[in-house]
């Protein structure tokens, strides 16, 4: 099955709102950082907050410290607004050394991906 970094919550919440969470889990092997999983903790519809029960996915626990610091240490250079999900998203894809697809939102992220040359080990593609 094919590997998918979701980078940051508002992939999560906008796959949920738009009830395709389970349909994308069902395509792909699904990878998120244990700071984006806890980001993502509801989406609305109309008034409503409904809670996100993610289940069946990889919840990349730590990364590199020196990859970490690589990333805040970029973005800084560039002057890109990275919050911390996407960071330890974008530390994850200098770590590994799979081929995998990442799903951001986050423009400043994927501006900051392409600084950091990453999009030439990953197969990258955005949601909006």
């Amino acid at each position: 099955m094919r590997k998918l970094l979701l980078l940051d919550a508002d992939v999560v919440i906008d796959l949920h709102a738009l009830g395709l969470f389970g349909k994308i889990r069902k395509t792909y092997d699904i990878s998120l950082t244990r700071n984006v999983f806890q980001e993502a903790k509801y989406y609305k519809r109309g008034r409503t907050k409904i809670v996100i029960g993610i289940k069946d996915v990889n919840i990349i626990e730590n990364v590199d410290i020196e990859s970490l610091r690589k990333v805040q240490r970029e973005a800084k250079e560039e002057r890109l607004g990275i919050d911390p999900g996407e960071t330890t998203s974008i530390a994850h894809l200098i770590e590994t050394t799979e081929e995998i697809t990442f799903c951001t939102c986050d423009r400043a992220a994927m501006k900051l991906i392409s600084y950091m040359e990453l999009e030439k080990k990953s197969i990258s593609g955005t949601c909006q």
